[in-house]
Parts: C-alpha cells; structure tokens; sequence
C-alpha cells in the first residue's frame, strides 16, 4: 500500500473537525501538534498543544496512563501542517485505544486563517 492509500484510509478512519466547531470548544479536548519540534519552533502552535512528533505517538501516549489522566473516551484532536500526518496519528491513536480522535480540517494552516 503507498502513502496515498494509507492517507486515504486514515481520512475514512478519522473524522475532520472544522476549525469552528473546534474554537466553540477548544478547552473540551487534548490537543496533539504532531509536526516536528523545528516547525513548531519555526511556526507556533495552537494555545494549550502538548508537541509530540507523529512517529514518538505510541511511546508517549496511552488510553491507560495514569499519569495523563488519560483514558479510551478522551476527545482528541489532532493536527499537523495541513492534515496529512494528523490522519496517520489519528488512526494509530484509534488504533491504541482512543474513541473520541478528530482531525483539525486544514491543519495548523487552516488554524492560522481561520483564527486571523
């Protein structure tokens, strides 16, 4: 299966929020910034985002932690540049017990006109 494919399948496993649905309850969710640390450092993130890299998910992050106060209903969204690698993480935070996973509609771009 190529990356296309793979993405494709992810977008059908992961629904997309919109940005304004999202604003109405931003507080209501964890927020994931899967890009890497030198975009965030180059770009910014969404207030409140905890940065883990798409390809760190599974060792940083679990339905059963403790320590996170996380569980298999906490609702997520996640977002990258524009939405691509967001839908990957997605589907392996599903795929690692999470329910309630959504991806950001445009990715921190979209975030960025929207909230302009």
């Amino acid at each position: 299966m190529n990356l296309k494919k793979l993405i494709d399948k992810a977008h059908t496993i992961v629904p997309k929020i919109s940005c304004d649905e999202f604003s109405k309850n931003l507080n209501d969710y964890l927020i994931l910034d899967v890009r890497e640390g030198t975009e965030v450092a180059e770009t910014g993130s969404i207030p409140g985002a905890i940065n883990i890299p798409r390809g760190l998910l599974e060792m940083k992050i679990s339905p059963i932690d403790n320590d996170q106060n996380l569980n298999a209903d906490t609702e997520i969204v996640v977002y990258c540049g524009g939405g691509s690698r967001a839908s990957l993480a997605g589907k392996i935070l599903k795929d690692l017990g999470f329910k309630c996973v959504y991806n950001l509609d445009g990715g921190y771009r979209g975030w960025k006109e929207f909230s302009d």
